[in-house]
């Protein structure tokens, strides 16, 4: 067989193999990593909760993790908390914000819930990361159906966390509230 033969042979075969193999799944988008970008690393803070019984406010020094999940779509927080002597509680969540939808969905696996709420300041947040999302929903709190209202704040080296609740008819009222700051201060 003639070389130039083979040769011509040889690439329709290569591009033949090259057609079949899927193609890789594209990077997510800027818009979609820098949702994430300003809430990703180390944080050290606090957990800040109102007691259902005696209406007294608790707090427990927390740290967190936050990782953005490889294909951009997703961040997963993991929470430890020392709730007393030789007692640490430990907690996955894993936060999804659907630009498009104006929705942000909370798993958690210690809960074992998903919670999807209107979000309000997406399209901000979205350009760097940082700034404010005001998160709306219904819940429940103590067997009762509740309105919440979930505040995010993100900045280069603060991040915070206050969930409002109230019954129909009622005012929103302090239900718990993260405050952190990063473990090494960003550039």
């Amino acid at each position: 067989m003639d070389c130039r033969v083979t040769s011509v042979l040889l690439l329709v075969l290569a591009a033949c193999v090259v057609a079949q193999q899927p193609s890789p799944s594209p990077p997510p988008s800027d818009a979609t990593t820098s949702i994430y970008a300003g809430l990703a690393g180390d944080w050290v803070g606090q957990l800040e909760y109102r007691d259902y019984s005696s209406n007294e406010r608790v707090f427990l020094p927390t740290w967190l993790t936050v990782k953005a999940a490889g294909d951009g779509k997703s961040v997963q927080l993991a929470y430890t908390y020392d709730d007393g002597p030789n007692k640490t509680v430990k907690e996955l969540s894993t936060l999804v914000l659907d630009a498009t939808a104006g929705k942000a969905t909370f798993t958690s696996d210690r809960e074992h819930s998903s919670d999807t709420y209107k979000v309000d300041g997406l399209a901000d947040f979205a350009k760097t990361g940082q700034g404010k999302l005001v998160l709306t929903g219904n819940g429940v709190e103590n067997d009762k159906k509740v309105d919440v209202r979930i505040t995010i704040a993100a900045r280069r080296n603060l991040y915070t966390y206050v969930k409002d609740t109230r019954l129909p008819g009622q005012e929103f009222q302090f239900r718990d509230g993260y405050t952190f700051t990063r473990k090494e201060p960003a550039p």
